[in-house]
């Protein structure tokens, strides 16, 4: 009975190995399903969620939200507010992650799970890690990223990466010192990661 959290770098092969994790040991894959939670838990169109999440444009919807009260916003823009919260997604985030939690025997991708989980005794949290040339050539080939964009893309997310940890976890958060195991991924393939993340799992379990 255990929870597992993956925490990665874009193009590290995160989601490929959270589904081969769970195969392994028959856990429920918590990614997509989490993102669509939050979605309806906000009253956005996942599109809208989406673009949130990339690239935290929606920010400005603070200064609607002050300027407007909610019963107008609802008004005008319906079911879809095409607006996003900063404080509302984290609490959003925070309870669905909680809840997930409960249910046990999951693996949950990315969306800073290890901080929020991290009084659990039975959570056991992992990060991915890859040199750039590593990641780009994964990202062209498993992901479909263009060639001739692919570093500007993986740049760009990496920031955004590192923005959404320090507005969930605070600026003094540490991936690396969160984390049970960081495994590189340049030297290990996915397959191999899984059943090292499976024997961790189980060695921490029995110390």
């Amino acid at each position: 009975m255990a929870i597992i959290t993956v925490n990665r770098y874009s193009a590290t092969g995160g989601r490929q190995l959270g589904r081969l994790l769970a195969k392994k040991l028959d856990y429920q894959y918590v990614d997509k399903s989490l993102f669509q939670k939050i979605a309806e838990d906000l009253n956005v169109s996942e599109r809208t969620l989406e673009s949130f999440e990339k690239s935290r444009e929606y920010r400005i919807s603070n200064i609607f939200s002050r300027l407007f009260n909610k019963n107008y916003i609802d008004r005008i823009v319906g079911h879809d507010k095409s607006v996003v919260e900063e404080v509302e997604y984290q609490t959003s985030l925070k309870k669905l992650i909680l809840e997930v939690a409960q249910e046990d025997n999951v693996v949950i991708i990315g969306r800073a799970a290890n901080f929020f989980l991290k009084e659990y005794e039975n959570c056991y949290c992992f990060q991915l890690v890859a040199p750039i040339g590593w990641r780009k050539k994964y990202a062209v080939q498993k992901l479909g990223m263009p060639q001739d964009s692919v570093l500007s893309i993986l740049e760009k997310r990496d920031k955004n990466h590192l923005r959404f940890l320090h507005a969930i976890c605070g600026r003094d958060f540490n991936d690396s010192l969160w984390s049970h195991l960081t495994l590189n991924m340049s030297y290990i393939p996915i397959e191999k990661a899984a059943d090292v993340i499976v024997s961790a799992v189980n060695l921490i379990d029995r110390a």
